[in-house]
């Protein structure tokens, strides 16, 4: 939920920046239909309904103020609520990651790394968790473990993301494996024709893909 670069390249870094860590991704990306609040006969039905939206508003103001001071009290109050939330609900993996990503906007890496550990823990195929995994490794320059965490969100319903393919895509023209790179970089324009530079990249990778099949190596005769 925080934006950052990741290659050196500029065409790859203007890219990035669009599909870089978005906390409003969260809003959108989450699933509504999971059950973040306790069932509708508990007694803690609409106090929890009630606390979520207030910790959501919280948390999406806050990351779109500028102030550092002001974003940072934002953040906070919805951290109080999230983890009211959590003692609600201890077995959240929502929550859980809602909790991670604030930590980690913090700069509070420790507690980011452990709430992400105990989502996945609980829900170990909750691509909403797997996602927000996924960025603090892409963050951190961990990229096979961010490559795992991003797969794994895009198995389980998140194929359809643009964010999720531009992020694998990058990871795996770090990593060399340029047809991969070739056919997550496709997904994402297809998916967002609009992203700024992106036929530009697909035909970069298309020109280093057709040299490395041109290429033929000189034998010590030669």
């Amino acid at each position: 939920m925080i934006s950052n670069k990741f290659i050196a390249s500029i065409l790859l870094a203007v890219i990035i920046s669009i599909s870089g860590y978005n906390p409003v991704f969260a809003d959108g990306i989450r699933d509504s239909s999971a059950n973040t609040v306790p069932a509708a006969n508990s007694v803690d039905y609409n106090y929890a309904k009630e606390l979520e939206a207030q910790a959501d508003k919280f948390f999406y103001t806050g990351i779109e103020i500028k102030d550092q001071k002001l974003r940072e009290a934002y953040l906070s109050k919805a951290l109080a609520k999230y983890m009211l939330l959590l003692k609600l609900q201890p077995d959240n993996a929502v929550f859980c990651t809602q909790i991670a990503v604030i930590h980690d906007i913090c700069g509070h890496y420790p507690q980011a790394k452990e709430y992400f550990f105990r989502a996945i823990n609980l829900e170990n195929l909750n691509p909403f968790a797997n996602f927000y995994f996924a960025e603090y490794y892409f963050i951190n320059k961990d990229y096979n473990n961010a490559l795992k965490h991003y797969l794994i969100a895009y198995n389980n319903g998140y194929k359809d993301y643009y964010q999720v393919n531009i992020k694998i895509a990058a990871i795996y023209e770090r990593l060399g494996d340029i047809e991969k790179a070739k056919y997550y970089y496709t997904n994402s324009k297809n998916l967002n024709p609009s992203i700024e530079g992106i036929n530009s990249k697909i035909q970069s990778l298309e020109n280093v893909y057709y040299s490395k099949e041109d290429y033929k190596p000189r034998t010590i005769r030669e």
